[in-house]
């Protein structure tokens, strides 16, 4: 990278090596990266970051950590599609822990519904729905 006021290089500590391909029109990266861009939706980021991974020593002599090739593109790159879809996954987790806080049974042995938990449960799934949606759309947009 060179300084454009000083037009000298400038090195940047613990830069990351996949955003300086980001923009650079390489054959080989714009195939990865449009690769994870149309699988988010149906594999988990880490299993795409272990195939980025493998793909990136194989292809272009980079070795990078699990963790670096996930962190660049989940928070380096933020594509819509990636983020929503791991939001996504976590959220169907939040929403199965809340449904399992929705039903209590006492010590009399007498079931009731915690409403409270109930209306978080709710709400959650209301948001999920909304995630789903808004990944359709996106889909669609594509398209």
């Amino acid at each position: 990278m060179e300084d454009p006021i000083l037009q000298t290089p400038v090195k940047i500590k613990n830069a990351c090596l996949l955003c300086s391909y980001t923009g650079s029109d390489h054959d080989v990266f714009d195939e990865i990266t449009s690769y994870v861009a149309d699988n988010s939706h149906r594999v988990h980021l880490n299993e795409i970051a272990s195939q980025v991974q493998v793909a990136l020593k194989a292809r272009l002599d980079i070795s990078l950590s699990h963790s670096q090739v996930r962190t660049h593109f989940l928070h380096h790159q933020c594509d819509q599609k990636l983020v929503l879809n791991t939001v996504l996954r976590d959220f169907v987790d939040i929403v199965s822990v809340g449904k399992n806080h929705c039903i209590y049974t006492d010590d009399d042995g007498i079931t009731s519904i915690d409403t409270k938990n109930t209306g978080v449960y709710i709400d959650s799934v209301k948001q999920l729905m909304s995630i789903y949606k808004q990944l359709d759309s996106l889909g669609r947009a594509k398209q």
